[in-house]
């Protein structure tokens, strides 16, 4: 997987249209994206930005 603040956790199935394993996201990287945006959610663990 690969890391953004603003897109959070993405999945890496291919690369140059080689697919990586079978293609699909496996399932450590399902469980962490759910964390990542549960987390997210959390106004204990986010801050909005407001923008004009």
């Amino acid at each position: 997987f690969i890391t953004s603040t603003a897109g959070g956790i993405m999945p890496v199935t291919e690369i140059d249209r080689a697919e990586i394993a079978d293609g699909k996201v496996g399932p450590i990287t399902s469980r962490l994206m759910a964390l990542y945006w549960q987390k997210h959610d959390d106004p204990a663990w986010s801050t909005p930005v407001n923008y004009p």
